[in-house]
């Protein structure tokens, strides 16, 4: 029975972050997730060699990258729970417990938004990085409070440039995802969730929650038809170079 208990877990981890189909029926989250996922793993072959997840929690990306070695790092006070997350290193959230030019590549998903001094920890992930090393970041843009009250910032695409340039980055590609209609079936869900949770905080409130979500992301397939507007969108990924 645990090793049954563990499958499904490791199940239901992998629909949290890399959605199957199955996904629209258990994920209320399912369109920001998908995009997250077919992003990086977009831009997932310039990572290689020995490798830094910055935030890492549970490493769900780790295996899209060929490399060396993976170390996660994350900090032990945050807006999640990292009491099972495979987590090499905890650090204090300030100075990176590496020596400069340690790594060939860096990855830092959907954490920056909770990072409340940007200009150093990024100045501290370039100087850990090795000359000519690559490193991707994904950052929303549109999204709600969560993991409170770690949740600082949000940034345009313009602002995430400038902090980038700024700490010795060099930005080889970006672009913006999710910025089409189904971000209007994302946002509503997000909404259903939330509500919903406060209402009801067991688990039996996913009764309510999963048939909602699931036929929010079943029309807002539909969504995909109309054009995009890429003013509007759910968040950026950083392709960049040291």
């Amino acid at each position: 029975m645990p090793h049954v208990n563990s499958r499904i877990r490791r199940y239901l981890l992998k629909e949290q972050f890399r959605p199957s189909f199955i996904g629209i029926f258990l994920n209320p989250f399912y369109f920001a997730r998908k995009a997250i996922f077919e992003n990086i793993k977009f831009y997932s072959e310039n990572i290689n060699g020995i490798t830094l997840d910055i935030g890492c929690g549970s490493k769900p990306y780790e295996n899209l990258f060929i490399t060396e070695k993976y170390i996660g790092i994350d900090i032990e006070i945050s807006g999640h729970n990292n009491t099972n997350a495979p987590v090499d290193v905890y650090y204090d959230g300030i100075t990176i417990p590496f020596s400069n030019s340690y790594f060939d590549s860096i990855v830092c998903f959907e954490v920056l938004e909770h990072v409340f001094n940007p200009d150093n920890f990024l100045k501290e992930a370039n100087r850990v990085l090795k000359p000519g090393g690559s490193a991707i970041f994904t950052v929303p843009f549109i999204w709600d409070e969560h993991e409170q009250p770690f949740d600082y910032a949000r940034y345009s695409s313009f602002g995430l440039k400038h902090l980038f340039e700024k700490s010795g980055f060099t930005v080889v590609n970006s672009k913006k995802y999710l910025s089409d209609l189904r971000l209007l079936s994302l946002l509503m869900n997000a909404y259903i969730y939330k509500v919903i949770r406060k209402l009801i905080p067991q688990k039996i409130s996913y009764l309510l929650i999963l048939p909602l979500t699931a036929i929010n992301n079943i029309f807002g397939h539909l969504f995909y038809l109309f054009p995009k507007n890429k003013d509007l969108y759910l968040g950026n990924i950083f392709q960049l170079k040291k």
